[in-house]
């Protein structure tokens, strides 16, 4: 075989520079700290050793959305604090406005603090976080959680109805913030239930700054008239479609106080809630029949045009969707309610035979108009009672005709002031007889609008710190469950990387033994390369 100088030289140089690569292979591997550079190198390893640094990253992803909520958690944690220094300021100013020395410029006084109690609860409900994101407002960030609506006359949620939730473990997701219809608005009102003379947004709920409005206008003896309103409770904010493209044209019937179905037929594509509003309200019967339709906030609402007691809203299917649509049930109705002074007995009356023990009484209006009621028969029953008294009330020719209504609950009277004014209040006297002292009441007693609608208030104000506490218990909850993930973590990212670092890592006495090893084989290779080259036949003539 014969083998060229070329060849030769070839092949040392082919020697060389494969010992070059693998000791740059190991001059890597040393720099770098790790066995596996190139998939190539060992491609099981590189494959576990994608998915540990994966699962890793994904972790810690976790622990800076765990950071994230938290922050935004303590933010919350922080308002509802202020919410709940607010309510408890307004508690403290009604129990001082039900002080009956006070005059009238002194309620007012009081009343420019509740108003900047108000624009507080306001500002509280529409904190941002770091991010200028509005926390309460929940999948609608970017929007005021609360806001005035003129239209209504009071303020209302236009935030979402989603929680913002963040992944805090592949299988857990914790949500950063609370919804402010939930925290406050949508407020049970103790007052409502018992028949109170305030306005609400539903039937039985209340939001804090309703409360705080109502307050503010009894301190300058103001009041409202509650008139019958139906609110849905579904978020509709983006509209709906009725159109032949969409699901259909879709009918319903209102019926107020009149007696009178209107059916109301809605067929076109509506891009926004005050669309919808628009084309209902258009239907000319409404109003003739004393109906109206408001968008509350997100929602739809109906209500009467007429206040008071005889004031009434129904809804009822007609044909499609449009009560599921905008969260209405089948024969849904509301009532109005007059506003007045209650006075109520502290005792059931028992005593029914006045033919043998006459009793009289005075009913006062506060305003000069006073009668006197005469008791002077047996009667069957307490019902039977009232019934003559509310007849003396009623006569023709009565000074108080139409201003009081009385009632009995469980035999216990109650006189009722219709009227809507700041002072008009119910006044009983005793005249003669045993009446008052049977039915528990004591001469001289009255009762006012403003105390009612206090003590409303009170009640309304204990039940919202109650919700500021069950929300504040939520938030503390997350928080701690915050925590514990946040060590689960930590420990499962340790384990990561210590499993990571047995396949990944590079085992320094080996490679550096391997790295001296090839060193000398370089060496060698250059010596035999040098050795090789001077075998000339030109060195041996």
């Amino acid at each position: 075989m014969r083998i060229s100088t070329s060849w030769a030289q070839q092949l040392g140089v082919n020697a060389m520079n494969a010992q070059q690569v693998k000791m740059s292979k190991t001059q890597m591997q040393l720099s770098l700290g790790v066995e596996v550079l190139t998939p190539s190198d060992d491609p099981a390893a590189a494959v576990r050793i994608l998915s540990l640094q994966e699962t890793i990253d994904k972790t810690t992803q976790y622990q800076d959305n765990i950071a994230m909520v938290r922050s935004r958690l303590s933010i919350e944690e922080g308002s509802l604090d202020s919410a709940e220094n607010i309510m408890f300021r307004a508690k403290e100013l009604t129990v001082q406005a039900l002080n009956a020395t006070l005059t009238a410029e002194d309620r007012l006084a009081i009343k420019a603090e509740v108003d900047q109690l108000l624009q507080q609860m306001v500002g509280v409900a529409n904190t941002k976080n770091a991010n200028g994101e509005y926390i309460f407002s929940g999948d609608l960030s970017t929007t005021p959680a609360v806001v005035w609506d003129a239209a209504v006359g009071s303020y209302v949620f236009q935030g979402g109805v989603n929680q913002r939730a963040l992944a805090i473990a592949p299988e857990r997701q914790v949500t950063d913030s609370d919804l402010g219809s939930k925290t406050f608005i949508d407020i049970a009102s103790v007052s409502q239930e018992a028949n109170a003379t305030l306005n609400t947004v539903e039937d039985d709920k209340r939001s804090v700054f309703d409360t705080l409005q109502s307050l503010s206008k009894a301190l300058e003896s103001k009041y409202e008239v509650p008139e019958a309103t139906l609110t849905g409770d579904r978020f509709m904010r983006f509209g709906v479609d009725y159109s032949g493209t969409g699901s259909g044209a879709t009918t319903f019937n209102l019926t107020s106080e009149t007696g009178v179905a209107v059916p109301v037929t809605l067929n076109a594509k509506y891009d926004k809630l005050d669309d919808v509003v628009a084309a209902i309200n258009s239907v000319g019967a409404l109003a003739a029949n004393n109906i109206k339709a408001l968008s509350h906030g997100n929602q739809i609402e109906f209500i009467s045009t007429t206040t008071g007691s005889s004031s009434s809203i129904k809804i009822d299917t007609g044909s499609g969707d449009f009560l599921v649509d905008f969260g209405f049930t089948t024969a849904d109705t509301a009532q109005g309610a007059d506003i007045g002074a209650l006075l109520k007995g502290t005792k059931e009356s028992t005593f029914l035979n006045y033919s043998t023990s006459p009793a009289s009484f005075e009913l006062n209006d506060g305003k000069g108009n006073a009668k006197t009621i005469v008791l002077s028969t047996n009667y069957a029953d307490n019902a039977a009672m009232l019934a003559d008294i509310q007849t003396q009330i009623d006569v023709i020719g009565s000074p108080i005709k139409d201003k009081f209504d009385i009632a009995i609950s469980a035999n216990v009277f109650e006189f009722k002031s219709v009227s809507t004014g700041g002072t008009a209040p119910v006044q009983i006297k005793q005249v003669s007889g045993d009446f008052l002292k049977n039915t528990g009441f004591e001469s001289g007693d009255t009762g006012r609008v403003f105390s009612n609608t206090a003590s409303d208030v009170l009640a309304d104000i204990d039940t919202a710190l109650d919700n500021f506490l069950t929300v504040r218990t939520t938030v503390g909850a997350r928080m701690r469950a915050l925590d514990d993930q946040e060590s689960q973590n930590d420990k499962f990212v340790l384990d990561m990387q210590s499993t990571l670092s047995d396949v990944k890592d590079l085992d320094f006495a080996e490679a550096i033994s391997r790295f001296n090893i090839e060193q000398t084989a370089l060496q060698a290779a250059q010596q035999a390369y040098s050795r090789v080259q001077n075998l000339s036949l030109f060195n041996f003539l």
